[in-house]
């Protein structure tokens, strides 16, 4: 997108300064490489350093300066992207001309607060959070069983292995090794060894935000980020049977593309016509011909180099499902599809990046994969446009079955 400035020091920022919104929003993000030794305690950690600092050590007294800087809000999340773990920091506040007084820098000196100086006392966070905000975690761990799509993806990924087979969240078994003094250790190790990116949306000038993060410039290490590589499989294939009406068909194919190339982009269009989108060949011919499907959709991750396909079906249906599936792929790797339906994913895909400019999370988003994409919001879209049904073809053939996972109920 046109006006993204990206600078390094030893912090990575990327700034888009606009006057379109009445809030500024900022993200502090710290990568380290993913780790099963590491995944509970960093998943936990973002969630009980939010709730108090050293200044404010309740949860009460922490939201009093957040309420007294005109209601501004402070997010913290765990994810992992690709070979990396990633823990964020959101703030987002009113815009400082609105108000005439400098908010940005004073919510950005509570920031501060949250990863300078937590709560914590002799190595060890307050155990009472840890306990509170542990319990908290595993209820979210537990809650991926009760969501079986979410169960039978994970079920998936673990059969893939690598870094693809390492929860989130990490497991009940690894959280329960996390203590208060553990927990600290992996702050100590996220502040001064991950890679520190900063990210600001709002009406600011560059000096305005470097000015305002100077106080970070000390944290974290220039990591280079680590890409995932093609991984030599054998195909797996796991069926399970629970107690469920409606069996969860998932699978995975290897995708042989660098996640940093023009053809990461144009795999989106392939991805749109395979089942990103309403129109798609799993939608239109899986769900609605067939009716072998309650739902059938594709995703495309690039940064794990893999694309996977939903469908919640019959257990009965599975096999005639699976090779619907096949079919579709294999019309894409022919070329078999409407030039319509071409156009009108790239109209989706286009009207996807449009709306980026509406909403700043959705903006930050966008900006924290541009480090990985050497293109520019505008540079995509015109790769988007060049791509022919001979790229679709050509791109549609490097994929590799790998995976195939079933999570059965009813009556096979």
């Amino acid at each position: 997108m046109k006006g993204i400035e990206q600078f390094q020091q030893r912090l990575h920022y990327s700034v888009y300064p606009t006057q379109k919104f009445k809030t500024t929003t900022c993200l502090v993000s710290f990568a380290a490489p993913l780790s099963p030794e590491t995944i509970a305690a960093r998943a936990l950690l973002p969630y009980v350093m939010e709730k108090a600092t050293e200044a404010y050590p309740s949860i009460e007294l922490f939201h009093t300066p957040l309420e007294q800087l005109y209601d501004a809000s402070l997010y913290a999340g765990a994810s992992k992207v690709g070979k990396e773990h990633i823990i964020q920091f959101q703030l987002e506040v009113v815009n400082d001309e609105l108000v005439g007084e400098p908010v940005l820098a004073q919510a950005i000196k509570l920031l501060e607060e949250v990863l300078l100086r937590p709560n914590a006392y002799d190595g060890a966070f307050q155990p009472l959070i840890v306990e509170q905000e542990a319990r908290l975690q595993r209820q979210r761990i537990e809650s991926v069983y009760d969501d079986k799509m979410r169960f039978a993806q994970q079920r998936l990924q673990e059969l893939l292995g690598e870094e693809l087979a390492i929860p989130s969240l990490g497991t009940l078994d690894q959280l329960e090794h996390v203590t208060p003094r553990t927990l600290f250790e992996a702050y100590e190790a996220m502040i001064r060894h991950d890679r520190v990116d900063v990210y600001v949306v709002g009406d600011v000038s560059r000096e305005q935000v470097t000015d305002a993060f100077a106080p970070l410039e000390g944290l974290g290490e220039r990591l280079v980020r680590e890409y995932p590589q093609p991984v030599d499989r054998e195909f797996q294939r796991l069926e399970e049977h629970q107690a469920i009406n409606q069996s969860k068909l998932h699978l995975a194919y290897q995708v042989d593309i660098d996640p940093r190339s023009e053809d990461a982009v144009r795999m989106q269009v392939v991805n749109g016509l395979f089942g990103g989108f309403p129109h798609s060949k799993l939608f239109m011919n899986v769900r609605e011909k067939e009716s072998l499907a309650y739902y059938a959709a594709s995703q495309y991750s690039s940064l794990s180099r893999m694309l996977f396909v939903y469908a919640g079906i019959d257990a009965s249906n599975q096999a005639k499902t699976e090779a619907i599936i096949a079919d579709q792929l294999a019309d894409l790797q022919a070329g078999t599809f409407e030039d319509e339906t071409l156009e009108q994913t790239k109209a989706m895909l286009f009207h996807q990046r449009r709306q980026l400019g509406d909403n700043p999370r959705q903006l930050i988003a966008w900006m924290s994969g541009s480090d990985i994409r050497p293109f520019s919001l505008d540079e995509e879209m015109a790769i988007i446009e060049r791509t022919s049904r001979q790229d679709v073809a050509a791109l549609a053939n490097r994929l590799t079955l790998q995976a195939v996972y079933c999570l059965k109920g009813g009556t096979a």
